[in-house]
């Protein structure tokens, strides 16, 4: 019983590390006011069009 509720703990601990990595991201990209689909979009495109630039969680510089 105790290694079941250890094991269930470290789960429970990696699906909130995959919840934290996706508000980093959410709280990135929102403020600088761009989409967060094609955030998640453009990765997958470009596995298939190695053209495609993948996006980046650095703000990009004021003109």
């Amino acid at each position: 019983m105790i290694k079941g509720r250890l094991s269930g703990g470290s789960a429970f601990m990696e699906l909130f590390q995959h919840t934290a990595n996706l508000l980093t991201v959410i709280k990135t990209y929102h403020p600088q006011g761009l989409s967060l689909i094609e955030f998640f979009d453009q990765p997958i495109k470009g596995m298939v069009n190695s053209t495609l630039q993948t996006p980046s969680l650095i703000p990009l510089a004021s003109t």
